[in-house]
């Protein structure tokens, strides 16, 4: 391959012209431009690789010419050389995206090794950015599921994310598929290859936990018999997803932070310090704002996992979604249980249509397992639904019968009366119909 080095200095300067002809000797093209605007012409019409610019050619503002290159042209790698050089000019122009700055007149080998390595770095960039382009173009959504805006909006998003290294926080009611999507944006990036790690932070008490995470050494605790590897250094290469972050105590969300910040922990008990590369997708049914009010979360550990925010809707706010998603649960079910039903009937589809969902995709798709395990037929027929959908369901309620009178609570009241007596008692699945906690629920039952 022809490599193109563009330099860019004043006309007549025998010392660059010299620069000219040994780089062209080392068998690389070398185009030259007098200044800043026929630069711009030749980068615009031409393929260059390098860029060796002048420092000290007069009347360049040379901050705002390399970041217009790094902008434009962000795959050329730019070297500056520079009569008198200083460190505070050398700072500056490293910040701003150059390759490298060295004293000029510079030693023409030295140059060379210079331009080699800086075509290195450059053609890495080129394969990482036509490898996020090829994993954007080919993203294979799996079995996500989903027609209405909101969810064509998080595909949106996960394509776009999926390729890149950010850390990721999912947020979204119970069910709604947040382990789902974080699989689905690890095997879609330039990690696929690496571990996929997953932990449920609520799952654990807090000592268990923090072994869990970062691991132990031998004789650190009652009972650790043996050394024992962490999820974090399980997902070295890879991804670790964490979920019910916000569940996690607030001493372990310091030394979390530390992770995030440091990519380095030691094992509980240990003081060798281990480094890893992991990129953190963390999720969470909770309002992480609420938590960090109540002084229950740490708002820079919150920053450090909300780089992309992707909140999942809830099924109740995409019911356009609902018959894709039967469709997709039947063939599932038909090929692991080797079931043969054709579909659900109308009215099925209408109890499903009709019904708000608390727990979203996944009870949907429990009802549905559940119905045809009973089956006797080759559709999923309504009576074989789980009975909480078969009770008629508090939105069917005409609440302009109600008195005009009723002030709010006590309209309340007379619509958690009627669920009651529609469930027959029952207060989960009042809860349930109601879209509110059993708790919730009982405390207010209480107060009535």
């Amino acid at each position: 391959m022809d490599y193109t080095v563009l330099l860019i200095c004043a006309e007549g300067n025998k010392d660059w012209e010299r620069v000219a002809s040994y780089i062209k000797k080392k068998g690389y093209l070398v185009m030259t431009a007098s200044s800043v605007k026929k630069a711009i012409g030749i980068l615009g019409k031409n393929q260059i690789n390098i860029v060796i610019f002048d420092y000290n050619m007069p009347k360049v503002n040379t901050l705002s010419f390399l970041r217009k290159i790094k902008t434009e042209w962000p795959s050329v790698e730019v070297i500056f050389l520079c009569k008198h050089p200083s460190l505070t000019k050398g700072i500056e122009v490293m910040k701003a995206g150059a390759y490298d700055f060295y004293e000029f007149p510079v030693n023409h080998r030295l140059l060379i090794t210079i331009i080699e390595k800086a075509i290195e770095k450059q053609s890495l960039y080129i394969q990482k950015i036509a490898l996020e382009r090829k994993i954007e173009k080919n993203i294979n959504l799996g079995n996500v599921v989903g027609r209405s805006k909101s969810m064509q909006t998080v595909m949106e998003i996960v394509r776009s994310v999926a390729p890149k290294n950010a850390n990721i926080l999912l947020t979204g009611e119970t069910g709604t598929g947040k382990e789902m999507i974080a699989s689905l944006i690890h095997h879609n990036s330039l990690r696929y290859s690496g571990p996929f790690i997953k932990i449920n932070c609520a799952a654990f008490s807090e000592g268990v936990l923090e072994s869990e995470l970062f691991g132990h050494e031998k004789g650190a605790f009652t009972g650790a018999i043996t050394k024992r590897l962490g999820r974090f250094e399980l997902s070295h290469k890879g991804t670790i997803f964490l979920d019910e972050v916000g569940d996690m105590p607030l001493s372990m969300q310091i030394k979390l932070l530390r992770v995030l910040q440091e990519k380095e922990f030691e094992r509980v008990g240990g003081t060798e310090t281990i480094k890893v590369d992991i990129r953190v997708i963390a999720a969470t049914h909770q309002n992480l704002d609420n938590l960090i009010e109540e002084g229950k979360f740490r708002k820079d550990l919150y920053y450090r996992l909300n780089v992309v925010h992707i909140d999942l809707p809830p099924l109740r706010e995409r019911k356009d979604d609902i018959p894709v998603l039967v469709s997709t649960f039947i063939n599932k079910f038909n090929e692991e249980k080797d079931y043969n039903m054709g579909g659900i009937t109308k009215e099925t589809m209408q109890i499903l249509l009709n019904y708000s969902w608390p727990g979203n995709v996944r009870e949907l798709e429990n009802a549905l397992e559940s119905a045809m395990a009973l089956s006797k037929s080759d559709v999923v027929e309504a009576k074989y639904l789980p009975s909480f959908l078969l009770l008629t369901q508090p939105k069917d309620i005409n609440f302009y019968q109600l008195s005009q009178d009723l002030t709010l609570n006590e309209m309340e009241n007379e619509i958690i009366k009627f669920t009651l007596e529609k469930t027959e008692g029952n207060k989960s699945k009042a809860a349930r119909l109601l879209g509110i906690g059993l708790r919730t629920l009982q405390r207010k039952v209480k107060e009535m």
